[in-house]
């Protein structure tokens, strides 16, 4: 079988693309699982600031995977690749939001 390079092409339109995807689909499914079980054990005062870095988390994980697809796209149009702000400004809202959560949980 010959390789996506000998055609010109960059990248294999496979299945790895779905099946990494419904992997990841499956990871969150349990880890929301998992949330709920802690939700019954651990009291609110730990669990809003958990909770809070959860959703900062979940904001970078968004802003990582746009990235990844903007990149992508401009890869296969053979366009400039797009600059890092978005994904910065989160990682910083991230950063703040763990270390509020962090101030929550040990004050």
């Amino acid at each position: 079988m010959p390789s996506p390079q000998q055609h010109g092409e960059l990248f294999d339109p496979g299945l790895q693309p779905e099946r990494t995807r419904l992997s990841w689909q499956r990871t969150i499914l349990a880890l929301a699982v998992i949330l709920l079980g802690v939700m019954r054990v651990v009291s609110v005062s730990v669990f809003l600031p958990l909770l809070a870095l959860a959703a900062g988390v979940l904001v970078l994980i968004v802003a990582v995977r746009k990235r990844a697809s903007l990149v992508d796209a401009s890869l296969r149009t053979h366009r400039h690749l797009p600059g890092a702000a978005v994904l910065a400004s989160s990682a910083g809202l991230v950063s703040l939001l763990a270390a509020f959560a962090l101030w929550g949980v040990f004050a």
